[in-house]
């Protein structure tokens, strides 16, 4: 399979390791908007060009790697609707249980556990070692950050990021595009559009 990296930055960096880890790419070069970054390489790979060049190169599909939600969501709303086939990426060393559904471009690093019939939305990542318990249901464009636990139960809204260590409660509701700040610990529902941190986590 050959694929682009959409994004040549950090994260790119651990999306393409998890793609090489699977062992199932023949080729892989990356793809970005920032004109300083082409001719450079990552990984031993190139960097080639922009992203909306995709369509001119060699391909199968393209991995969505950008850490920032809103500006992946952007990127991966255009390139599906320029016919693009968005890669899911799942680390091998992830694990993933019985009836988990995962959404389309989904991006599944290391040391992660996504425990049974919890449900991946479109977009998302889960980033290094976090932990989903079962019946989570995580929505589009979601990041939850490395070492994050989640209880079961828990709803995690469109576009939220929860940061580095959280912890969240069982059956706890986070709204869209909020965000969960650090090693927060959120024992009660978080509205849209706020942050919260602290443990227990509060509005800032």
């Amino acid at each position: 399979m050959r694929v682009a990296v959409a994004g040549a930055g950090g994260h790119a960096k651990v999306v393409a390791d998890a793609l090489l880890a699977a062992g199932e790419v023949e080729f892989l070069e990356f793809l970005d908007d920032d004109p300083s970054l082409w001719g450079t390489y990552v990984l031993g790979h190139p960097v080639c060009g922009p992203i909306a060049a995709w369509s001119m190169r060699a391909i199968d599909r393209i991995a969505v790697a950008i850490g920032d939600n809103h500006q992946r969501k952007l990127v991966f709303e255009e390139l599906t609707a320029s016919g693009a086939t968005i890669a899911a990426v799942v680390h091998p060393r992830a694990v993933i249980g019985t009836g988990v559904r995962l959404g389309r471009g989904v991006v599944v690093l290391a040391g992660t556990v996504v425990n049974a019939d919890s449900s991946i939305g479109d977009n998302v990542i889960l980033n290094t070692a976090c932990s989903v318990d079962h019946d989570n249901e995580i929505a589009a464009h979601v990041h939850v950050g490395p070492g994050v636990h989640t209880a079961g139960g828990v709803r995690i809204g469109e576009g939220a990021f929860v940061g580095i260590g959280a912890s969240l409660l069982p059956d706890v509701k986070i709204g869209a595009w909020s965000i969960v700040g650090a090693g927060a610990v959120v024992t009660r529902d978080v509205q849209d559009r706020v942050t919260v941190v602290g443990a227990p986590a509060g509005k800032v």
